[in-house]
């Protein structure tokens, strides 16, 4: 994936889920931890550690988060920055969408989403600066 280190392989929508908590969470992160910020099952129910516990191994496997034993537990670290990812998948899904075009996906983001005075106010001010700088964006990743 774009920006993405190369060893990294594709996760599922589940596994993504279990991404986000690991990165909502302060690493290094216990399992349980990283429980608190998963959302709750379709049915209501919490995740249970099993499920976490595999779905941990998987993205360890997959080369998304590394772990460490400290005493008596395991402990998790995102491979990759949250930002990193996101860029990346905003960028596949803007080749997909958009074949590519920045613009052409600015403009439908902007003219479809909803985006309130503000927010649009702040997107200009960042496009500004980002031309002012004239300067390819870092994807510097302090875990990888």
């Amino acid at each position: 994936m774009y920006g993405l280190p190369e060893r990294l392989q594709k996760i599922s929508a589940a596994e993504e889920q279990v991404m986000l908590a690991v990165w909502a969470a302060a690493p290094p992160a216990t399992r349980a931890e990283i429980a608190r910020h998963l959302p709750r099952q379709s049915s209501g129910a919490p995740w249970a550690p099993s499920t976490i516990l595999n779905f941990l191994y998987r993205l360890e496997k997959k080369g998304w988060v590394k772990s460490e034993r400290v005493q008596n537990r395991n402990v998790y670290i995102p491979a990759v920055t949250r930002r990193a990812y996101g860029v990346a998948v905003m960028r596949e899904r803007m080749d997909t969408l958009f074949a590519g075009s920045v613009p052409e996906a600015v403009a439908a983001l902007v003219s479809e989403a909803g985006a309130s005075q503000s927010q649009l106010e702040k997107a200009r001010t960042i496009l500004s600066d980002k031309i002012a700088a004239g300067e390819e964006y870092d994807l510097y990743d302090p875990y990888g």
